[in-house]
């Protein structure tokens, strides 16, 4: 289970990944993460996390269809008359 320390370190590991960490901030996680099973762990999965969304592409969103498009002009003309 995490302590207090852990927890610090635990803050600081998205900048370490980032490389926006100060040296001496890098020194103190590096000599922790050397004992501590639990914060290797963490690491381990935010660099799969980090990874996994600089993998993710977003797909081209269709155009809504015909039945849609009509649904959505008579909602906001429903809208229209009862704040016009």
């Amino acid at each position: 289970m995490p302590d207090q320390r852990c927890k610090h370190i635990f803050a600081m590991l998205s900048d370490y990944l980032n490389a926006e960490l100060p040296v001496k901030n890098c020194r103190e996680l590096e000599g922790h993460l050397k004992g501590c099973a639990p914060c290797i762990e963490y690491l381990e999965s935010l660099k799969a996390t980090v990874e996994t969304c600089r993998q993710y592409r977003v797909r081209k969103v269709p155009a809504p269809s015909k039945k849609v498009r009509e649904a959505l002009v008579a909602a906001l003309m429903k809208r229209a008359k009862v704040y016009g």
